[in-house]
């Protein structure tokens, strides 16, 4: 349960840091656009942990999950690989507003 709370709070603080510092993704193109995006990593991220699961590298231990698994894989891993670049791309923004490349 330990890992769901912390995806939690990224995600509430991802969604605070839109609201604070106005990053809305008004049109249809941009909101498709993040969605291509977040999709893309999380594809990539998910074949990644298979092939590091399936080699040995890590292990997803019962302690701090929730229990659910899809194709071996617990729920909480399948969220992070939605959470964190959706954080990534938001502090991306922010960065990008506020400095002008």
């Amino acid at each position: 349960m330990e890992y769901i709370g912390v995806l939690a709070g990224f995600f509430i603080v991802t969604i605070f840091l839109r609201w604070k510092f106005k990053i809305h993704n008004t049109s249809e193109k941009r909101k498709a656009e993040l969605l291509l995006w977040l999709l893309t990593i999380a594809i990539i991220g998910i074949l990644w942990d298979y092939f590091a699961t399936w080699r040995g590298h890590w292990t997803f231990p019962g302690n701090g999950l929730i229990g659910i698994r899809i194709f071996g894989l617990p729920i909480e891993e399948y969220l992070f690989c939605l959470i964190t670049p959706f954080f990534a791309i938001t502090v991306y923004k922010i960065y990008k507003k506020n400095i002008d490349l």
